[in-house]
């Protein structure tokens, strides 16, 4: 058989496609690439997002939003303080860490009992990177949101 330019062609052309497949199939198989939705359950809290808005807004108007407190490049954790008319009353609620580039880091912890009025979150908790909190919470009967996006730890 002779090596004339169309086989080149065909040769090359093969070589490219295995070439692209071993990328393909790398990338489906390595846990390293594993990428999911941003949450497990994105249509139904996609429904309660107005809600959430509404919630945010009221906090807002009310000027009971938690304010966070973090230094960059020191790691003792994340401090969270709420408004001085929570000191001393019943608060309930739920902070939620969500790390964007690996749900498995993700966590929830209670709101039970505030130390004065503020909430650390340890920094055993917290691995170095990008991370979105969320707190909620209730008082006197009324829903209060605060978001933090893009917190670098």
């Amino acid at each position: 058989m002779k090596f004339t330019w169309g086989t080149g062609i065909l040769l090359a052309i093969l070589a490219f496609m295995g070439f692209i497949m071993y990328f393909f199939v790398i990338t489906l198989v390595d846990k390293k690439y594993d990428h999911e939705l941003v949450t497990e359950n994105y249509y139904a809290q996609e429904l309660d997002f107005q809600k959430d808005i509404d919630t945010e807004k009221q906090t807002l108007e009310t000027q009971m939003q938690v304010e966070l407190t973090h230094t960059p490049g020191v790691k003792e954790g994340i401090r969270l303080d709420f408004p001085a008319s929570v000191t001393g009353k019943e608060v309930i609620g739920v902070i939620s860490c969500y790390r964007p580039s690996d749900s498995k880091m993700d966590f929830t912890l209670p709101i039970t009992a505030l130390d004065g009025c503020s909430l650390v979150i340890p920094d055993n908790l917290l691995k170095e990177g990008r991370w979105n909190i969320r707190v909620e919470y209730g008082f006197e009967g009324k829903n209060y949101l605060s978001l933090f996006d893009k917190v670098i730890y």
